[in-house]
């Protein structure tokens, strides 16, 4: 599987969980009672609150008396909010819920009790105002990886070593590079602050990123990065394009989290599908090219065939360092067609921390959530731009000189 489409489905998938459970937490009477209580005194000024608490007795016959439960134990920040909350976006209530979020998670936590999340989501430590500080520094590097791959492919094509014939197809995998970035900002926008429309540029630019990703992997296969193919790909530019604007309108109009998840996976299970067909193809095609030399020695002794140097042009896209299992990926062509197959298998076994998810542990600041988010810098880092630039130089332009 395709490592930005996992990618892309688990971001998809993550909210459905969160608000499975969500309800567990926001129905606590603790919670509200906590909520309820922390308005009064901190954003209301209501300082009789509690001895309306003292003297329920009297008033418990009143009919439009509501009680609430009070804590004299329970502290609240005092208003005014900091500056750099306020800059956040914090509002006294807003605070209060984050406030009683920890206050209710920490007192289940020492009487071991079940944790819950609330609002579809785990009572994180806030730091400086961030809401979930780990994952958005994971994303902020997945950022870098991406930028790092983007800088790669560029800085090939500004010192003219990818060849100029197939300048369409090296601009898209820039352009993979570009929209993983903007989808990687958003991301780190959302953890910072969870608001719904950070929310929903963290989910459009996802969906894009997944796209993005068919568009290419459809192209390969179409063989439209070859020369000459230009009323086709405006086509497929053009079906992609109006395909995301009708997914995006639906989702403007009629937000679903379940159609986003939906529509990312069938759209995920096409790309992964070609880049399958893509992988066996050179895999297949490297192989046929081996057994036909090992025919084509049959007079000359096998040790002499072994001692051969092996074709490995590939090397010259990337860097050893930034290839996992070097020493076998790196023996020859046949077996770097398979790389892919190991960044997918890598990312899909981070995909099952967002399946099993579990509470914040190292001061509530780590979740399963977050470290999915450094699972996925290792796809980007350890040459998967690499390798597309070596598909496209190798593979793409070898075939349109056969032609």
């Amino acid at each position: 599987m395709h490592w930005s489409t996992v990618l892309c489905i688990a971001s998809a998938w993550s909210p459905l969980i969160g608000k499975a459970i969500a309800s567990h937490g926001d129905d606590l009477y603790a919670f509200s009672d906590c909520v309820y209580q922390c308005e009064q005194v901190t954003c209301h000024n209501n300082h009789y609150y509690e001895f309306q608490w003292r003297f329920r007795n009297i008033l418990k016959d009143e009919p439009d008396f509501e009680f609430k439960y009070y804590n004299g134990d329970w502290e609240f920040d005092s208003i005014p909010l900091p500056l750099h909350l306020r800059l956040l976006g914090w509002t006294c209530e807003l605070n209060c819920d984050y406030q009683c979020q920890r206050i209710i998670h920490q007192m289940r936590k020492d009487n071991n009790e079940e944790l819950y999340q609330y609002h579809g989501k785990w009572p994180f430590l806030r730091v400086y105002g961030i809401q979930e500080l780990v994952s958005a520094i994971f994303s902020v590097g997945n950022f870098y990886v991406n930028w790092l791959g983007f800088k790669r492919v560029f800085g090939l094509m500004k010192d003219k070593k990818l060849d100029p014939r197939l300048t369409y197809a090296n601009y898209n995998v820039l352009f993979l590079a570009v929209v993983s970035m903007m989808a990687w900002t958003f991301s780190t926008i959302f953890h910072f602050r969870d608001y719904d429309l950070t929310e929903k540029l963290d989910y459009y630019f996802a969906g894009l990123t997944v796209l993005s990703g068919f568009h290419f992997i459809a192209s390969r296969l179409l063989g439209l990065f070859e020369p000459g193919r230009v009323y086709s790909r405006i086509s497929l530019g053009a079906i992609c394009v109006g395909a995301y604007a009708c997914h995006v309108y639906r989702l403007v109009n009629d937000w679903s989290y379940t159609y986003n998840m939906q529509a990312n996976i069938a759209v995920g299970v096409l790309q992964n599908g070609g880049l399958g067909l893509l992988v066996y193809s050179l895999y297949s095609k490297f192989y046929a090219e081996e057994q036909a030399k090992k025919a084509s020695h049959n007079g000359i002794e096998k040790e002499n065939i072994m001692n051969e140097p092996a074709n490995l042009s590939f090397l010259k896209y990337t860097s050893l360092r930034r290839v996992i299992l070097p020493s076998f990926y790196a023996n020859s062509p046949k077996l770097y067609s398979l790389y892919p197959l190991l960044l997918s298998t890598i990312v899909m076994l981070g995909m099952s921390l967002e399946v099993f998810d579990f509470p914040p542990f190292f001061f509530d600041l780590v979740d399963a959530h977050a470290l999915w988010h450094l699972v996925t810098i290792f796809p980007a880092y350890y040459g998967w731009f690499d390798w597309l630039v070596w598909d496209i130089n190798e593979n793409i332009l070898e075939k349109a000189k056969s032609d």
